[in-house]
Order: C-alpha cells, then structure tokens, then sequence
C-alpha cells in the first residue's frame, strides 16, 4: 500500500510541477504584453500631446480672425469719421 502511495504522490506532484509551469509561461508572457501595452500607451499619449496642440491651434485661429476683422472694421469707421469731419 505505501508504495502505491508513494506513486500517487509521486504523479500528483509531478502533475503540480507542470501546472506551476505553465502558470510561470503564462506569467511571463503577461509580463511582456505589460511591457508592449504601456510603451503603446506612452506613444499613444505623445500623439494624443500633439493632436491636442495643435486643435488648440486651430481653435485660437477663427478668434484670431475675427478680432483682426472687428480692428479693419473700427479702423474703416473711424476713418470714415474722420473724412467726414474734414
């Protein structure tokens, strides 16, 4: 009986021994995805850096144009005035 014992404790530690193993190949194959996915975040982050840049840019132009068309416009009005006036 012992040493049907001895075998069955013998396999299922074997057994334990494959799934440790496996656990630690799958473990280190999440470890690099870990690595892989936060250097694309990292990236992705510097894109989404310039993108928001650069609509930042393209938001600040319309106002831009309108002011310089509201000073043509005054300069237009006073110059007007003026003429005017003389």
């Amino acid at each position: 009986m012992s040493e049907q014992l001895k075998e069955i404790c013998d396999e299922r530690s074997k057994q334990t021994r494959r799934r440790l193993d496996k656990h630690s190949d799958t473990i280190d194959a999440l470890k690099v995805c870990s690595v892989k996915l936060t250097e694309m975040v990292e990236i992705h982050n510097e894109r989404l850096k310039d993108h928001e840049s650069r609509l930042d840019d393209l938001e600040r132009r319309p106002s831009s144009i309108l002011s310089k068309v509201a000073d043509a416009l005054i300069s237009a009005i006073v110059a007007g005035l003026v003429c005017l006036i003389l």
